[in-house]
């Protein structure tokens, strides 16, 4: 790994202009090889260089073994020996045992199909010093970056990263060198198609056979090193099975961990690793707040305005931080597999192999300025060098022709995700591993994730754009697309940097933006509507705005509508019938959201065991109860928790409260009635107090626990005062139109 640099001109270009475009990328190469350069009369080269292969004598630039072509390169070439042997079965020599000499040589040998026999990552720049002309590639997918310039007296420029070329004030526009591209000579050509055709005749052994071969392959090629190797690891598929056959491998081999105590990554990640006795790393991020005073720097580092970038970014920062500290340079990480894979929740929306193939490719020719860019910017921070397995040319190239029935499997109404690798990792990897939905790599850290609204830094940085100053911005950036106060905060950033230059940038933030907003509010209405009828709703009172807004929160995160209610004991220590009837009752009301919504819905009840024993029922009683409540919810896919467990029950402390209450009268009235027919300890006012205040407790845990969900009820909102009105609340009837009872009651109205 490396930052490189080159100029070309008619006329002889200076050295030090060369080295000001090195100075911003230090980074990208330890210090004693900073500004490794030559002049070649029309061209200078220059490199930072990251010594990984023959770190003491592969000093760049590197030249042919004719004297004719010189080389600067960043990346890896993974099958470089076997090159270099062919080379020298040709005659070729070798003063270094570097991939670099054997890419000018491969090149001073082969031409432009040296792109064909190399496997790796890559961005490098061959000048022929005989016919005064350059040739330039990047790898198929982009995983190492290179973009370009060009002054108004046709000198050309060439860097690793954006901050290198804004630096050159003849340069007024920057371009994005294309992944799986070369030039030759100032002309553009493109030598690598990522769109291959599904062979429907791989079936599913066959494919699991071959991905295993492919991807053991690919991991083989990347832990060829003598120094230790370390593996981002998130307890995913993708980050363990890259960890499982690294070891097979690489026996010096550890996991870097990073999360904060609500962390599941960092769960998942070292019970792995402590079950199978694998050295690992933790590294615990700070706040979100403490993180949020690294923005304007991941900005600088990233070269990119876009919140998801930013978000991920800032904790990508910490993985390679971590790592960076304990002494690694070489890293391995699970990028890609959901790509090629049909990974993201977006793939389970789509119904048809050829809406699926069509956003694998999507995605693959996306990778370049997103997953690729913010891992190698964040790793190259701390000059480390990061390999993805996953996007191996012929494990791609395979995978690509894998039917997309085997990646989106649908069976009995469910559907799996990387259906055909968790088939293949199922030798390696345990269940809990190789079954783990994707998560959201900021999400599984333990932060907000990545929605529009309300995601990590959204409400830290929105309110530091001001009404005026968002519309300003807008209207003096049209071209940039700014969407959201979050996204002009970042761009204030960007342009302090001067990035305004890389004008592609502008494309980013286009792509069908507004259709999908409008696509994601129509749905979120038409969700609404299915469950929001005379057949389950009181006419009265209307929360549409704030119902909408958290169904509209969970179809851009690509999540289940949430809902959660009470479910109390009542008088009875058995379930009956009208228990029944209720569950029935709720699938049949959210049975709708699954016809319009492929991710469904959520229900988690909430067992009001503290009411119970409020009213004066022994552990027993209530335990019988719910106990079988349980087992009723579970039959219906429902979650259950009680809410002990959720707020404090303490009656003690409740007595003493009583006398400070502050009861309207209607409420006194409602809650004075209930305690007639439930309370055995206390007298109805006495009980209807202590309800009064245990439900204001309770209320505040809800809020906060299940801040996501629609509060579903039975009752009117007459009872708001003790319910979590801070979510939205659903007001049911029960059965019948006009009939508001709890069914799990005897009742001989219904």
């Amino acid at each position: 790994m490396c930052g490189i640099s080159a100029i070309i001109g008619k006329n002889k270009q200076e050295i030090n202009r060369l080295e000001k475009m090195l100075v911003p990328i230090a980074h990208r190469g330890e210090k004693k090889y900073f500004n490794e350069s030559a002049d070649f009369g029309t061209c200078v080269l220059g490199m930072n260089r990251l010594a990984i292969v023959d770190r003491e004598r592969a000093k760049q630039p590197i030249s042919s073994s004719n004297g004719r072509y010189h080389i600067v390169f960043n990346g890896e070439i993974y099958n470089y020996k076997e090159l270099q042997n062919e080379l020298k079965e040709i005659g070729c020599s070798f003063s270094t045992d570097s991939d670099t000499e054997v890419l000018v040589n491969g090149y001073a040998t082969w031409g432009e199909k040296l792109l064909d026999k190399i496997s790796g990552m890559f961005a490098f720049f061959i000048y022929d010093s005989k016919e005064k002309t350059f040739f330039v590639a990047r790898d198929p997918f982009g995983v190492k970056p290179l973009y370009w310039a060009k002054d108004n007296e046709e000198n050309y420029y060439f860097a690793s990263e954006i901050k290198s070329l804004v630096e050159i004030e003849v340069i007024k526009t920057i371009n994005l060198f294309p992944a799986g591209h070369f030039m030759n000579n100032g002309k553009l050509k493109k030598y690598f198609s990522i769109d291959t055709e599904i062979d429907e005749n791989i079936t599913e052994e066959i494919a699991v056979s071959k991905i295993r071969e492919l991807f053991d392959h690919s991991i083989k090629i990347r832990t060829q090193t003598d120094l230790p190797v370390a593996v981002y690891l998130s307890g995913g598929i993708d980050s363990t099975a890259v960890l499982a056959t690294a070891l097979k491998y690489h026996k010096d081999t550890t996991a870097i961990i990073i999360g904060n105590e609500q962390s599941t990554d960092r769960q998942i990640a070292v019970q792995y690793c402590e079950e199978n006795k694998i050295k690992y790393v933790v590294g615990v991020p700070p706040t979100e707040e403490e993180l949020a005073k690294t923005i304007p720097e991941i900005i600088r580092m990233t070269e990119s305005f876009e919140p998801n970038m930013i978000r991920q970014s800032a904790v990508s920062y910490f993985i390679a931080k971590t790592a960076a500290e304990k002494g690694f340079k070489v890293i391995l990480c699970g990028e890609g597999s959901d790509e090629i894979f049909a990974g993201y929740p977006e793939f389970m929306a789509l119904s048809t192999a050829k809406e699926i193939e069509q956003k694998i490719l999507s995605f693959l020719s996306d990778l370049h300025r997103t997953q690729l860019q913010r891992v190698d910017r964040t790793s190259m921070a701390f000059t480390t060098e990061v390999r993805e397995p996953f996007l191996d040319k012929d494990l791609v190239r395979f995978v690509l022709t894998i039917p997309p029935a085997l990646k989106v499997w649908r069976e009995s109404g469910k559907i799996i995700s990387k259906y055909i690798l968790r088939k293949a990792m199922q030798d390696r990897l345990p269940q809990y591993i190789y079954d783990r939905e994707k998560v959201v790599l900021s999400e599984g850290a333990g932060f907000k994730g990545n929605q529009k609204v309300g995601g990590l830094f959204y409400d830290i940085v929105s309110k530091e754009i001001s009404d005026q100053e968002f519309e300003k911005y807008k209207k003096d950036y049209t071209d940039w697309n700014l969407e959201t106060k979050e996204e002009v905060y970042y761009f204030k950033h960007y342009l302090n940097f001067g990035y305004e230059k890389a004008v592609f940038n502008k494309q980013r933030t286009t792509v069908n933006k507004t259709d999908t907003q409008q696509n994601d509010t129509k749905l979120a209405g038409e969700i609404l509507e299915s469950f929001d009828t005379w057949q389950f709703k009181r006419e009265q009172p209307k929360t549409e705005e704030k119902l909408l807004e958290t169904i509209l929160r969970a179809v851009r995160s690509k999540k289940p509508i949430e809902f959660v209610m009470y479910w109390g004991k009542g008088e009875r220590d058995n379930i009956g019938e009208k228990e029944k009837e209720a569950i029935l009752y709720l699938k049949k009301m959210l049975g709708g959201i699954a016809e319009k919504y492929l991710f469904g819905s959520k229900v988690t009840l909430i067992l009001t065991d503290t009411h119970a024993e409020l009213n004066g029922h022994t552990k027993s009683q209530i335990n019988q109860y719910f106990d079988s409540v349980i087992q009723l919810a579970k039959q219906a896919d429902f979650d259950t928790t009680n809410l002990s467990t959720l707020a404090i029950f303490d009656e003690q402390a409740l007595m003493k409260k009583l006398g400070g209450e502050k009861i309207s009268d209607g409420l006194l009235s409602i809650l004075v009635e209930s305690a007639e027919k439930h309370c055995k300890k206390y007298d109805p006012d006495t009980g209807a107090k202590l309800y009064y205040l245990q439900n204001l407790i309770e209320k505040k845990e809800i809020e906060k626990s299940f801040s996501e969900a629609i509060f579903l009820t039975y009752n009117g909102n007459e009872l708001d005062e003790i319910f979590p009105n801070k979510i939205p609340i659903f007001y049911m009837y029960s059965m019948k139109k006009g009939i508001s009872v709890k069914p799990w009651f005897d009742n001989e109205t219904l």
